[in-house]
């Protein structure tokens, strides 16, 4: 059954704030489940906008919990991801970066 794109990147809307936004451990481990359910091409080529869009990248918690998926799914996209957070102005969001930072 191929599902529609649109579809897709709902789920990966849903998918990405339920792995970046709780504090519950068992919570973010069900959403990064959800994300490595969708088709990889799709969340390798949609998670930066879609991250952008329903993501607060300015803070230290979602963006720390984003670089984990991303680490989980891709090397590049984790660099990118990292390129983000390394001249931020919040110290927490820099040093996240540069945890993942390869």
């Amino acid at each position: 059954m191929i599902i529609p794109a649109d579809e897709i990147l709902e789920e990966l809307r849903d998918a990405l704030r339920a792995a970046c936004q709780p504090t519950s451990a068992e919570r973010i481990v069900r959403g990064r489940e959800r994300v490595h359910a969708l088709p990889r091409a799709q969340v390798l080529a949609n998670l930066e906008a879609v991250a952008a869009q329903v993501l607060d990248l300015s803070d230290y918690w979602e963006y720390r919990r984003l670089l984990e998926l991303a680490a989980s799914l891709d090397a590049a996209l984790t660099q990118r991801l990292v390129a983000l957070g390394l001249d931020h102005a919040d110290t927490d969001v820099k040093e996240a970066a540069q945890d993942f930072r390869a």
